[in-house]
């Protein structure tokens, strides 16, 4: 049977098709950005009876963050152009669907993952607009991000009664064990008796990445174990779908404990799968991040077997030449209208590209970081700070700064803090810091000020507080935010230490430090040195 689906996987990958053509999108699925389209035969090479065939489409966005409007991205010559809005994917979502409708397809809807943080309207209305979208726009299942709990508990079980679809996942429970979603996973049906079961799962990384007391009384589960107890039980009815807020990693060991999965629809690596990865023989895809493109898979199932094969696959990117709905787009404009004006006031002006990209911020030394954690060592006078990456959310463009801006580079409300630490438990900090590889983009990496180090592989050596060497004996004032200082992304050795809180929130300070400034400008001075790996 494994070496039968590995046969099916390998003449998959050996068949090129032209792109094809949506009749309802009336445009080449992906056109614009690379496209593979790839089809499947049965095992022996016989093709499946036509008559006989269930055919499905599975559309599917991941990472929005907030991103319900269109926005401007730079390109790498430099001009700007303008991408994404929910309003473009409800254009074509209804197309598709209406296109399938008329063949007898069923058409799902799946979203996987990180609704909340990244832009003025998500953080001011804690989702509400995000959810009230989705609503509109007809999502069928919606799997938990670990940025869902940002709001808090309470303000998560609030969105999750509005919505109007299930949000599922198999592994975030109360502390005690009970069911804390909607459900572990959605069931579609898809006619002749076979269902499609769509299991959700959520990387264990929720636990560190949001303020602790937002989820003290949430637990995250092993997936691996629960998403093969619901595979066992749904695979006897019809093909399964894995909807995952996970990393590719752990993608891979669930597809391990499970190849008879059709396919894992997945989050959270913010990462275009084009073309998709394979994990033990099970295509893997996701679609970048924040509403920038629309994923789509069209399934045949053989109803005598249940068994299901990917006929085709594409990305579709949303751009500016795409028509907005104008149900959705009214919808939108309607939460814009309430945003306060304050929203657009210009602040001052950003004599440089400050530069905040996931790729970098999260890896290396970047002018922003600098920038940020300066502010944070001059307000309090405390001997350095420290600043968490995976705060850091946009960068700030070369220009005018509004308020607007500085809420998407820092869309979380964090107190800064000043805590005491001797330079042993810095060490240990910094360690952490540097645990992670560019590609694990890992959000505890940290900015610094006050203090100088240089990186080699996983270990830092050489570090400095205010020029000499740090004592690991001695005690150094820290500033820090509240999120870090409970323990957030990992950060143990901060929990409990001896802290004096500013009250204050570093956004704010960042508004009024750039406000009093006028012009800013930052640059990266060397702080951290990450030596080449042989």
């Amino acid at each position: 049977m494994n070496r039968l689906r590995r046969l099916t996987l390998s003449l998959a990958l050996a068949i090129t098709l032209a792109p094809f053509i949506s009749a309802g999108a009336g445009r080449p699925l992906g056109s614009g950005a690379p496209t593979q389209v790839q089809a499947q035969v049965s095992p022996g090479g016989r093709k499946r009876p036509e008559a006989r065939q269930i055919r499905t489409t599975i559309l599917f966005f991941n990472d929005l963050h907030g991103h319900l409007m269109p926005f401007r991205i730079q390109k790498g010559d430099g001009t700007q152009v303008e991408v994404g809005g929910v309003a473009g994917i409800a254009t074509l979502v209804k197309e598709i669907r209406a296109e399938n409708a008329r063949k007898g397809i069923r058409t799902v809807l799946l979203m996987a993952g990180d609704v909340l943080q990244g832009t003025p309207m998500s953080t001011v209305f804690q989702g509400r607009p995000d959810i009230e979208v989705f609503n509109a726009l007809g999502v069928d299942a919606m799997t938990v991000g670990n940025h869902e709990f940002d709001f808090g508990l309470d303000n998560f079980l609030r969105l999750k009664k509005m919505a109007r679809f299930p949000i599922i996942s198999s592994n975030v429970v109360w502390k005690r064990g009970r069911s804390l979603m909607n459900r572990p996973s959605a069931t579609f049906p898809l006619g002749q008796g076979i269902n499609l079961t769509v299991i959700g799962a959520t990387t264990q990384e929720l636990l560190v990445t949001t303020a602790p007391g937002n989820v003290e009384k949430v637990d995250v589960l092993d997936s691996v174990q629960t998403v093969s107890k619901g595979y066992r039980k749904a695979r006897r009815h019809g093909p399964v779908l894995l909807l995952s807020h996970s990393k590719f990693q752990t993608d891979s060991e669930i597809a391990k404990a499970n190849p008879g999965l059709t396919a894992i629809i997945g989050g959270h690596d913010q990462i275009l799968f084009d073309p998709a990865k394979y994990a033990a023989g099970v295509p893997v895809f996701q679609a970048f991040e924040k509403g920038r493109f629309l994923g789509r898979l069209d399934i045949v199932v053989n109803p005598r077997t249940g068994r299901a094969a990917i006929e085709k696959w594409a990305y579709i990117p949303i751009t500016a030449e795409i028509r907005q709905d104008p149900e959705i787009a009214r919808l939108l404009e309607a939460y814009n209208a309430q945003l306060s004006a304050t929203f657009k006031e210009v602040v001052g002006e950003s004599l440089v590209f400050l530069d905040g990209e996931r790729g970098r911020i999260r890896y290396e030394e970047t002018n922003l970081g600098n920038f940020v954690s300066d502010i944070m060592r001059q307000h309090t006078g405390s001997d350095l700070a420290l600043l968490n990456a995976g705060s850091l959310r946009a960068s700030l463009d070369k220009g005018p700064v509004t308020i607007e801006d500085i809420f998407k580079v820092m869309p979380y409300p964090n107190e800064i803090l000043v805590a005491r630490l001797t330079g042993a438990e810095l060490l240990e900090a910094l360690v952490r810091s540097v645990r992670g590889s560019r590609e694990d983009e890992d959000g505890g990496f940290l900015h610094v000020s006050g203090i100088t180090m240089r990186i080699r592989g996983h270990s830092v050596t050489e570090v400095k507080v205010g020029g000499n060497p740090i004592d690991p004996a001695r005690t150094y004032t820290v500033t820090l935010t509240d999120f870090m200082h409970a323990g957030g992304d990992g950060y143990k050795v901060f929990t409990g230490k001896p802290a004096t809180n500013t009250r204050l929130p570093l956004r704010e300070l960042l508004v009024d430090t750039i406000r009093k400034q006028g012009r800013v400008t930052a640059k990266v001075d060397g702080r951290m040195f990450r030596e080449q790996q042989p």
